[in-house]
């Protein structure tokens, strides 16, 4: 299958995140969900599979934080509704868009867990094929490059000519038999254990080169990226459901593009998207190619888009108004029945809040409103103005006052779902027949 791309953009910035630690072992369990909730069409069923993930308490306890404009969520909670409902004929998927603090995956892979205990694990989702950053990690799925592929992100090491997919990532052969993988988590990880189909997406184009996909011990079968027109290209590998491995190897002299594979099951569930990207900010998000960033949104079919960018806006606030008009214009056109979604940023500053910081918050605030999105108040919810500082001395977050560790990852990542979980139930409430026939 292959969906047209059109003009050419360029991107630098730089920026990462300080080495992170082992991954944490959360299993104290976390309190049981709420009861489910009850519709025109019976009771929704309750969590697939019981959780084991440890609550995380913050600094000074700061208390829960409700979305704003959560009629804004209506499209994605009746998607939602018809899932718990046991009618959904697909699963629902959520793209995030963020900054350094999501390319370890630690908020998004918490909420990943969290959706899929309750409503079904439908797969990891998304990850790149190229690997920017060392600390470029995806959590719930085994991911690397076995060598010869160059990474680009549309930050630190751009194209040159704008085409990276959603993630803003991408990865090029620098010789044949360059090779890159992606597999299902290991045994005992909560959730990703699982595929049924592997969506490999990459830049068909004039001159493309060929590439050999082998699944697990199987024949590897060919792929040429050649195309008479530039564009997104996507071809589907479907396995018995379980734990699988995609390698992609180049064999050929001419250049291969990946922007990344899809790992999902055909059972309904939820699927999250994590498109993390080091030193980004809402003016180098719009620097995406628009038609390949539509194409690949329409074929991705996304419930809710979600952006926890803004942290790297304090550089360049005057460009986020008109981007983010034009980047929401665009999901509209491609996914006219998605949900959108903004969060302000987290506080940043050891001892106290950065007054840049402060600006973008509001104006976080502001231009959710002025779009008509849900907006979701992260500073808040970690307590607010000059609450960073005990983040750090509680080891939720780094010396660095600015990125999470997995475990403060895993704070956000709780106060955000069950602020979704909130919005939802209340959903349900005033709209029982919600999911039904």
């Amino acid at each position: 299958m292959l969906l047209a791309g059109g003009a050419l953009l360029a991107a630098v910035a730089c920026g990462g995140v300080p080495s992170t630690h082992e991954p944490l072992s959360l299993s104290a369990p976390e309190p049981p969900p709420s009861s489910p909730a009850k519709g025109a069409c019976g009771p929704m069923r309750g969590p697939i599979t019981p959780s084991s993930l440890a609550s995380v308490s913050a600094p000074n306890d700061p208390p829960p934080i409700s979305i704003v404009r959560p009629e804004a969520l209506d499209g994605f909670y009746e998607a939602l509704a018809k899932l718990a409902h046991g009618r959904a004929s697909d699963s629902v998927r959520i793209a995030v868009f963020g900054d350094s603090n999501l390319t370890m995956d630690f908020t998004s892979g918490r909420m990943r867990r969290r959706l899929q205990q309750r409503f079904g694990d439908a797969g990891h989702g998304f990850v790149a094929l190229g690997k920017p950053w060392s600390h470029y990690r995806h959590m719930d799925v085994q991911h690397d490059v076995v060598g010869g592929w160059k990474a680009f992100a549309i930050t630190t090491s751009p194209t040159g000519d704008g085409m990276y997919g959603l993630a803003g990532i991408a990865a090029e052969n620098q010789y044949i038999g360059a090779r890159t993988f992606a597999a299902t988590a290991p045994a005992g990880a909560p959730v990703g254990g699982a595929v049924s189909r592997f969506d490999l997406f990459y830049f068909a184009r004039p001159h493309g080169g060929d590439v050999a996909v082998r699944l697990d011990d199987k024949a590897p079968e060919p792929l040429a990226t050649h195309a008479a027109q530039p564009g997104l290209g996507v071809r589907r590998f479907e396995v018995a459901d379980g734990a699988h491995k995609i390698e992609v190897s180049a064999t050929s002299n001419g250049s291969v593009r990946l922007f990344g594979v899809a790992l999902e099951r055909s059972e309904p569930g939820v699927v999250v998207d994590s498109f993390g990207v080091g030193a980004l900010n809402t003016k180098t998000l719009g620097r995406h190619d628009p038609a390949l960033f539509a194409a690949m949104l329409s074929a991705r079919r996304y419930d809710l888009v979600l952006f926890m960018t803004g942290a790297n806006d304090i550089f360049t606030m005057d460009a986020v108004p008109p981007t983010m008009k034009r980047i929401i214009a665009t999901i509209r056109q491609a996914l006219p029945r998605a949900s959108i979604m903004m969060m302000t940023p987290a506080d940043r500053g050891l001892k106290k809040s950065m007054k840049e910081t402060l600006a973008v918050v509001a104006q976080r605030r502001e231009v959710a409103e002025n779009e008509g999105v849900a907006l979701w108040d992260q500073f808040l919810a970690m307590g607010g103005q000059n609450s960073m500082g005990g983040f750090v001395r509680s080891k939720l977050a780094f010396k660095d006052a600015v990125h999470f560790t997995e475990i403060g990852g895993a704070f956000v990542g709780d106060r955000f779902i069950d602020a979704l979980y909130e919005g939802f139930d209340a959903f349900v409430a005033k709209h029982p027949e919600a999911g039904c026939p």
